[in-house]
C-alpha cells in the first residue's frame, strides 16, 4: 500500500470518526465533533471504547466494501459509538470487556446496514434504533456469559477526581432563575452521551450553539415544552430524571424542526403536538421497562420521530410543512437553500416550454380571452405579427398574404414525438370560418406522459412531421395559416395533458420569453404570456454561448490579481454521479454547480471558501442570458449567507425560521456591445447587494469583459479588496 492511499484511508477513517459523533446531535461539523471527543473522555473507558466500537465498525465496512462515502459521514458508525460510550461508561475496562465491545460493534453495523436499507425503501431514517437492540441485549444478556467478567464502575472518572469543578458548576446553576429547568435541561444534553453532569451538558450545549443556532433554540423549545407538558399535567419528575431521558424532547425538537423538516413556523408548530407525545410514551413505557430493568433511552424519539415521518411521506402535498429532500447536516443550510430554492425556481416546470415562433409575435388572444378561450380552453394563446401602426396586415388585408405571420415557419416548442398531424383542409378567405374543422390543420407533440402541445389553424400542405416522427426544440414543424375557425392567419397554441386534438387545455408557463416595449426588452422567467403583449424567444449570442460553454473536461485558468500580486487559479468542470455540471477549483477544492440550457446560465449551489475566486464567479455570473440585448436587466436571490459576515448571519440565524430581516439580491445588465447585432466584444455589470430591513448595508459591484480578439476578464471594483482576474485559456 503507497504513501498515497495510507494517507487516504487516514483521511476517511478519522473524518467518520469525527462524523461518528457529531451525527448523534445531527450534525457534520468537526468542531463541534472535536467538543463532543473531550466531553465522551470526561470518563476515559467511555471515550476509549467509543473510539474503538467506531474503528471496529469502519474496518468491518472497509471490509466487506461498503460505500466510503458513508463511511466518511459517519453514517454507519454513530450508532457503535454510541454502544462503545455506553458499555465503556458502565463496566470496568478489561479483557472480557475489550471482547464485547468488538463482538458488539460487528454486531450494530450489521443491525445498522439492515435497518438503513430497510427503512430507506419507505424514506425513513433508522436513526439510533440498532444503538437501542444491542445496547439491551447486553444489558439482558451480558451477565449470562460467566467468562465474561464485566464489572459495573461506581463512578465517572472526572467526577470521581476533580469532583470540585463539578460542584461549582453545579452550585452556579443553583443561582439562576429557573434552577431546575437549566439542572433538567443540561443533564438531558449530556445525558445522550452518558454523561450525567451539569459541565458536559454546558459544554455540549456551547458546542451545539456553534454548530447550529436552530439546533440550539429547537434543543431549548423541545425540552421546555417537555418540562411544561409535565408540570401542567402534574405528572411524576422521577421519570424524567431516571437517566435524564429529557433528551428525548431535544432529540426530537432538532431531528424534526430542522433536520428532518425545514425549520420554518410550521415545524415549530409541529412539536406543540410531537414532544406531549414523547411524554405519553415516556409515562406509558417507563414502569414497563423498569420491570425488566431497561433504560428507555431513546426510544421515544425514534417512536415518534419515524412516525411522523411515515406520515408526512403520505401526504398529498407539502402544505407548507417541507420534508429535507437534500440533507446538509445543518439546519440553516437546510433553512436557507430551501426557501431560496422556492423563490428562484418554485415557477419552473419540469418539461421547459418555449414559444411556438421565431421573432417578435403579438398575443393576440391570451389565456381567458374574450372570443374564444373560454372554459376548458380557456389556458391557450393566439399569435399573430403587427407592424408600428399595430396593424397585422398591409395593403387592403383582403388576402391571406396580406399579412405578415400567413406562411411564417411555426416551431417545436419542446423535443418530443409528433402524436398527431393532421393536414389537408384548407385555409379560408378573409372573415370566412370553418366551424366544422375548428382547428383546422393542427399538429400534437408529446413531450411526457400528460404533457402535450397543440399548434392549430396551420397552413395547408405545409406540415413537415408525421405521427412517430421526433423532433427537437425550436425544429420548424409547419407555417401559420388561416384554417379552421380562424377569420383571419394566426396561430393558435395550447398545453394539454392528452393527445387528441379536441383536448382541454392545462395551465403551463413558457420558459424563458422576451417582450418590447418603447424597444425596452422585458426578460421574462417561467411566466404566461398576456395578452397584446409583443413575445419573442431568445436569440442566443454566439459570443455569451461560446464563454458559458462549460463541457466537462474543460479547464479555465485564471490569473488573479488582487493587492498587486498575481497567482494562477485552475478551475475545471465536471460531472457528478446525478449528471449535474459543476465547476471545482484545484486550488481551494470549492465546487460551484451550474446549470446552461441554451438560453441562461445560472448557478445553483456552491460549497467551499467563500472568499475563494470561484465563489465570485457564482456571485458575479449567478444568473446570464445568453442572448445580447441592450438596456435588459434580470434580478435573482443569492443565498442569504452570500452578502453578509459571519456575525449578521450568526444572528439572524435566531430568527429564520420565524421571519427574514436579511436579503441577498443579484441584478444583471448588459452596459456595452461593440456591434449589438453580431458583437465581438460584450461587457455587462452585475451587482450583489446585502438588504437588511429592506436597506442596502452592502454591495459587490463586478465587471466581465467578453471578447472573442482580446482577453477575457472579471473584476471586482468599488470595494475594499479590489480584483482582476484575467482568463489565461481561450477555446
Amino acid at each position: 500500500m503507497n504513501t498515497t492511499t495510507l494517507k487516504y484511508y487516514f483521511k476517511l477513517l478519522f473524518e467518520g470518526l469525527l462524523n461518528s459523533f457529531t451525527q448523534i446531535y445531527f450534525s457534520n461539523n468537526k468542531i463541534f465533533a472535536v467538543i463532543l471527543l473531550l466531553v465522551t473522555f470526561f470518563d476515559f473507558g467511555g471515550g476509549f471504547a467509543a473510539i474503538l466500537a467506531v474503528l471496529i465498525s469502519q474496518t468491518t465496512a472497509l471490509f466487506f466494501n461498503f460505500d466510503h462515502k458513508n463511511i466518511r459521514n459517519g453514517t454507519y458508525t454513530y450508532n457503535s459509538a454510541m454502544v462503545g460510550v455506553a458499555i465503556g461508561i458502565f463496566y470496568q475496562f478489561n479483557a472480557s470487556l475489550l471482547i464485547l465491545i468488538v463482538i458488539t460493534s460487528i454486531l450494530t453495523f450489521f443491525l445498522t446496514i439492515w435497518f438503513f436499507n430497510q427503512l430507506a425503501v419507505k424514506g425513513l431514517p433508522f436513526l439510533s434504533i440498532p444503538f437501542l437492540l444491542v445496547t439491551w441485549l447486553v444489558i439482558l444478556g451480558g451477565r449470562n456469559f460467566s467468562a465474561l467478567e464485566l464489572h459495573e464502575k461506581t463512578a465517572l472518572s472526572l467526577v470521581t477526581y476533580l469532583p470540585f469543578i463539578f460542584n461549582n458548576v453545579t452550585e452556579y446553576i443553583a443561582y439562576l432563575p429557573f434552577a431546575d429547568v437549566f439542572y433538567l435541561y443540561f443533564r438531558s444534553l449530556g445525558a445522550i452521551l452518558f454523561q450525567y453532569n451539569d459541565l458536559a451538558g454546558i459544554i455540549i450545549a456551547f458546542g451545539l450553539l456553534l454548530n447550529s443556532r436552530i439546533s440550539f433554540v429547537l434543543s431549548l423549545y423541545g425540552f421546555i415544552l417537555g418540562f411544561i407538558f409535565y408540570r401542567v399535567m402534574e405528572a411524576d419528575f422521577s421519570q424524567l430524571i431516571y437517566s435524564y431521558i429529557g433528551f428525548n424532547f431535544i432529540l426530537t425538537a432538532i431531528a424534526l424542526g430542522g433536520f428532518f423538516i425545514i425549520a420554518s413556523r410550521r415545524s415549530f408548530v409541529l412539536l406543540l403536538f410531537c414532544i406531549p407525545m414523547i411524554a405519553i410514551i415516556i409515562s406509558g413505557t417507563h414502569g414497563l421497562f423498569q420491570y425488566f430493568n431497561l433504560p428507555l433511552y431513546s426510544l421515544p424519539f425514534n417512536i415518534v420521530v419515524l412516525m411522523v415521518l411515515y406520515a408526512i411521506n403520505q401526504r398529498l402535498y407539502a402544505s407548507k410543512l417541507y420534508k429535507v429532500f437534500i440533507q446538509h447536516f445543518s439546519p440553516e443550510k437546510n433553512h436557507y437553500k430551501h426557501f431560496n430554492s422556492l423563490e428562484r425556481f418554485s415557477n419552473q416546470s419540469y418539461v421547459n416550454i418555449s414559444l411556438p415562433i421565431i421573432g417578435f409575435w403579438r398575443v393576440s388572444q391570451g389565456n381567458n380571452g374574450s372570443i374564444t378561450h373560454k372554459d376548458d380552453y380557456k389556458y391557450a394563446l393566439d399569435f399573430d405579427v403587427i407592424n408600428e401602426n399595430g396593424k397585422t396586415y398591409e395593403n387592403n388585408g383582403l388576402e391571406k398574404n396580406n399579412y405578415y405571420c400567413f406562411n411564417l415557419p411555426v416551431v417545436a416548442p419542446a423535443s418530443g414525438i409528433i402524436a398527431t398531424a393532421l393536414d389537408g383542409i384548407d385555409d379560408n378567405q378573409i372573415g370566412d370560418v370553418d366551424i366544422a374543422n375548428n382547428w383546422g390543420n393542427t399538429v400534437v407533440i408529446k413531450h411526457t406522459e400528460y404533457l402535450y402541445s397543440k399548434l392549430s389553424h396551420l397552413k395547408k400542405g405545409s406540415l413537415l412531421v408525421k405521427p412517430g416522427d421526433f423532433v427537437y426544440k425550436g425544429q420548424v414543424i409547419a407555417n401559420c395559416g388561416s384554417s379552421g375557425r380562424s377569420p383571419e392567419p394566426h396561430l393558435h397554441f395550447q398545453l394539454q395533458s392528452l393527445p387528441y386534438i379536441a383536448s382541454k387545455t392545462l395551465l403551463h408557463p413558457i420558459d424563458y420569453y422576451l417582450t418590447i416595449e418603447n424597444n425596452i426588452h422585458q426578460f421574462h422567467s417561467f411566466d404566461i404570456p398576456k395578452e397584446n403583449e409583443l413575445v419573442s424567444n431568445v436569440t442566443p449570442t454566439k459570443l455569451l454561448s461560446n464563454f458559458f460553454n462549460l463541457i466537462p473536461g474543460k479547464i479555465l485558468t485564471w490569473n488573479y490579481t488582487v493587492a498587486n500580486k498575481t497567482e494562477q487559479v485552475k478551475w475545471e468542470v465536471f460531472v457528478d454521479s446525478g449528471n449535474l455540471s459543476y465547476l471545482y477549483c484545484h486550488k481551494t477544492g470549492a465546487t460551484a454547480y451550474f446549470v446552461n440550457n441554451g438560453t441562461v446560465f445560472f448557478f445553483t449551489d456552491f460549497y467551499g471558501k467563500t472568499n475563494s475566486l470561484l465563489h465570485h464567479f457564482y456571485k458575479g455570473v449567478h444568473k446570464v442570458i445568453l442572448g445580447y440585448y441592450p438596456n435588459i436587466e434580470i434580478k435573482d436571490q443569492l443565498l442569504i449567507t452570500d452578502c453578509f459576515n459571519k456575525g449578521l448571519n450568526f444572528i439572524h440565524d435566531f430568527t429564520a425560521p420565524f421571519f427574514h430581516y436579511l436579503k441577498s439580491e443579484y441584478h444583471f445588465s448588459f452596459t456595452l456591445a461593440e456591434n449589438p447585432h453580431q458583437p465581438t466584444d460584450i461587457t455587462f455589470n452585475t451587482t450583489c447587494s446585502g438588504v437588511a430591513f429592506n436597506k442596502e448595508i452592502s454591495k459587490n459591484n463586478y465587471e466581465f469583459i467578453i471578447s472573442e480578439e482580446q482577453e477575457n476578464s472579471f473584476s471586482l471594483k468599488n470595494t475594499s479588496k479590489p480584483f482582476k482576474a484575467v482568463l489565461c485559456t481561450k477555446d
